[in-house]
């Protein structure tokens, strides 16, 4: 038990866990749209993993397609009627 707190001792008083699902998502929409700022970019790089990041922006990419072929085929349609 003396050594788990020794351990959370030992970390910086400004070292903090990962923002989490919400925060990664949060983040990584801003840096697509790019109105990320500067604190919190410097922030991702410190405490996220890269992997989570990247990942994420798969996601991302794949839903903006996804989401622009809905629409483009949406007008379409209402376009030809």
């Amino acid at each position: 038990m003396s050594e788990q707190k020794q351990e959370n001792q030992q970390q910086s008083p400004g070292e903090t866990k990962s923002r989490g699902f919400l925060g990664l998502l949060q983040s990584t929409v801003a840096a697509i749209f790019g109105i990320q700022s500067d604190k919190n970019r410097q922030q991702d790089f410190k405490q996220g993993d890269a992997s989570q990041f990247i990942i994420m922006g798969i996601i991302a990419a794949v839903a903006i397609v996804v989401i622009m072929i809905v629409v483009v085929n949406s007008v379409i349609d209402s376009a030809a009627k």
